[in-house]
């Protein structure tokens, strides 16, 4: 671990996890790691330390984007790699993913909607492919939505991890495609992108 790296902050983070960073009303964002903005170097210490699990790096640099502390471009594609991480594990029900849910990935393709962390993974531009390069060959289970009226439409396009990472890579790269609720058909659009991408 880089010495530069404050390990009693990290733990202090993944152990919170994202509900309780993001969801709760117990301030410990703003008194304890945040710590009024006493804890801003740590902070990107740790978001930008190759040493830092994806787990740590995710919750951390959502931590800075949420007091608005500019992301360092260099550091793009590990960060790029910890949110691949995160949406992988949004299916998971591991407890420290609590929260993230479907909705702040986005709605896709017809609804074009990208979500709260499908933005910032899109705005990582040529940095975030590799990444979602990766995420395309994940099949797994549908990814859920919560709340009402969002919850119904977003769960019956049955959207997979690779469906995410497929049409993020469609904003980055210009590709369009096309989403079809069969998912034969679907893989099928999923490989077509993959050989676009080969030939690019």
């Amino acid at each position: 671990m880089d010495r530069n790296i404050d390990t009693i902050l990290i733990k202090k983070i993944e152990e919170s996890g994202y509900r309780n960073l993001f969801l709760s009303n117990d301030d410990i964002v703003e008194k304890v790691i945040w710590n009024q903005g006493n804890n801003k170097d740590k902070l990107k210490s740790i978001a930008y330390s190759e040493n830092t699990s994806h787990l740590a790096r995710f919750l951390t640099v959502e931590i800075l984007k949420k007091y608005n502390v500019e992301i360092d471009v260099e550091f793009y594609e590990i960060i790029a790699e910890s949110y691949g991480y995160a949406l992988h594990r949004t299916t998971m029900g591991d407890s420290k993913f609590y929260g993230i849910v479907g909705n702040l990935w986005g709605l896709l393709y017809e609804e074009n909607d990208l979500g709260k962390l499908g933005d910032f993974y899109v705005s990582l531009g040529e940095k975030a492919i590799p990444s979602l390069v990766k995420l395309l060959s994940y099949d797994n289970s549908e990814i859920f939505y919560e709340g009402s009226e969002e919850a119904t439409l977003g769960n019956s396009y049955q959207y997979r991890v690779k469906d995410f990472a497929a049409f993020y890579i469609s904003k980055i790269k210009g590709i369009p495609m096309t989403f079809y609720q069969d998912f034969d058909k679907r893989d099928a659009e999923i490989e077509r992108l993959k050989e676009v991408l080969e030939n690019k």
